[in-house]
């Protein structure tokens, strides 16, 4: 096991170039300087050893308490508003207003459940072995380990031994020794009343720190790919029935001595950095995507702290191992932002497809939409005619009118027919506020009025339409001819032809007739 050095033999405080400014805790112990508002400076982190439970319905806002003394908590009259603000005159702190008597309350386990503190520590390592104890002696397992950021409770908060020293010797507790020794091992901190959200950093189960420990913590000879988390790689005994904190720290800190120089380092850096991660990790990717500066001070600090645990001396002694330490953080900073700027990017592209996808869908959905909402009763208003039949007249026409020959005019605003159809019958007139739909008007077998209001009629319209071309593609009429019109017509044209070939025949001058015909 290697010597510590003498103190001739530290280096300067002037050649210290330690990221933390003052002196760092000891493993176990506050040292000289005991108050938490000078210790908070240097030691920004605080964590608290607990079981989840369910979350109240009260307290369901990122700004409600995360922790709540037990004296506050829902089954009292106590409301969550009252907790958000500091109970503490502007100038007074929980070191200079509680007493004696409220820190004895807290440490008697039978009234506890009258405090009005919560019990946290600053020491990490503490935090763990205490951790494993409750994993074992308890019955519950789901033990988490809270990390939070112990500047946010300036003025709220005490350390135990600060409180424990000012009573007097006529008020002191039986068991005042004994907890003055575990507020001092443990680095206890009592925080008054309750703990917002916004302070807590991150909360991580214990199992899922046991394989990001420094080799020192852990059995040389355990599988680190084991994919069953338990607590068997842990090189200290868990199931001790008096365990000792003290002795924990000594053994721990053999063991990194032990290792080689390159193992030293090693842990002292990567291990220091990957440990810090752990306890981090949720908090520590927000915060990089919303400040990276502020990701990567946190995670250096706890890295450092982390790193000079298991012996100060010789940390003093590597002083290249702070700039491996913010380098390794840094570059693990910039990647995790890389890599989130490439994932959201990812995603941007993705929902854009989608959104692009949904766009085309949207417009074929309303294209068939509209193709199947024609309404079939106008469709077949705009495809058919009415047919208004009036009465026959005598078959015979005037001698001077051939009987196939009429004149159709569209009626508009004001309509006309031909003289040979004034004869027959009267002209009917469009109702003002009608349907603009097309009327046949049959005067006779052979008289046939067709009235639109855009274009003149021709007998072939009276059988087809031509496609239009905002219809797209033109539908079949149905024929509308009327039987007897139609033998009214091959009888007529019988009847002409005939008249002309006998005209022809008889008359004298039939080659100057057919000539001019």
């Amino acid at each position: 096991m290697s010597v510590p050095p003498k103190d001739s033999e530290l280096p300067t405080p002037a050649a210290i170039q330690s990221p933390i400014s003052g002196t760092p805790l000891p493993q176990y112990g506050f040292g000289s300087e005991f108050s938490f508002d000078s210790l908070v400076q240097d030691n920004p982190f605080l964590y608290r050893i607990y079981t989840p439970k369910t979350h109240s319905q009260i307290f369901d806002d990122a700004a409600d308490p995360y922790f709540v003394g037990q004296k506050f908590n829902e089954h009292f009259t106590r409301a969550a508003e009252q907790l958000k603000d500091s109970p503490l005159a502007p100038g007074e702190t929980v070191a200079s207003v509680c007493t004696y008597r409220d820190v004895a309350q807290h440490m008697d386990w039978t009234q506890r459940h009258m405090s009005p503190f919560i019990s946290t520590t600053f020491s990490f390592v503490w935090a763990i072995w205490e951790a494993t104890r409750r994993y074992r002696v308890g019955l519950k397992h789901d033990v988490e380990i809270a990390v939070i950021d112990a500047r946010m409770l300036a003025g709220r908060a005490a350390t135990a031994l600060e409180l424990l020293r000012k009573g007097n010797p006529r008020e002191k507790h039986l068991d005042h020794w004994k907890w003055y020794r575990y507020a001092l091992e443990s680095q206890d901190v009592l925080v008054y009343g309750a703990i917002p959200a916004s302070a807590v950093l991150a909360s991580v189960p214990l199992l899922s720190l046991i394989d990001k420990l420094p080799s020192y913590f852990l059995h040389q000879d355990c599988d680190p790919k084991s994919s069953q988390p338990s607590l068997d790689p842990l090189s200290w005994d868990t199931m001790e029935r008096k365990p000792s904190f003290r002795q924990f720290c000594q053994d721990m800190s053999d063991q990194f001595l032990r290792l080689s120089a390159e193992h030293r380092l090693r842990d002292a850096t990567g291990g220091s950095v990957r440990l810090a991660l752990a306890f981090l990790r949720p908090w520590f990717h927000r915060a990089v995507a919303k400040d990276l500066p502020a990701a990567t001070d946190k995670t250096c600090t706890l890295a450092f702290m982390i790193a000079q645990w298991p012996a100060q001396w010789w940390s003093r002694d590597h002083l290249e191992m702070w700039t491996v330490i913010r380098s390794l953080v840094q570059a693990l900073t910039e990647e995790v932002r890389e890599k989130q700027k490439a994932d959201v990017d990812e995603e941007v592209c993705r929902l854009r497809n989608v959104v692009s996808d949904l766009e085309r869908v949207v417009d074929d959905y309303e294209e068939a939409e509209v193709i199947s909402n024609v309404d079939p009763a106008k469709e077949k208003d705009d495809i058919e005619e009415d047919y208004v039949v009036l009465p026959t007249p005598p078959l015979s026409p005037p001698p001077s009118t051939p009987p196939s020959v009429v004149e159709c005019h569209y009626i508009d605003q004001t309509p006309t027919v031909s003289s040979a159809t004034q004869d027959v019958a009267p002209v009917i007139r469009p109702v003002e506020g009608s349907n603009s739909r097309p009327t046949t008007v049959v005067l006779s077998p052979t008289i046939i009025i067709h009235q639109q209001q855009q274009e003149r009629c021709s007998p072939a319209e009276t059988h087809s339409e031509s496609p239009s071309p905002e219809h797209g593609v033109a539908k079949p009429r149905k024929d509308r001819s009327h039987p007897f019109v139609e033998t009214a017509s091959c009888i007529i044209t019988g009847v002409l032809i005939g008249a002309f070939i006998t005209l022809c025949i008889i008359n004298s001058q039939r080659r100057t007739l057919i000539y001019v015909t």
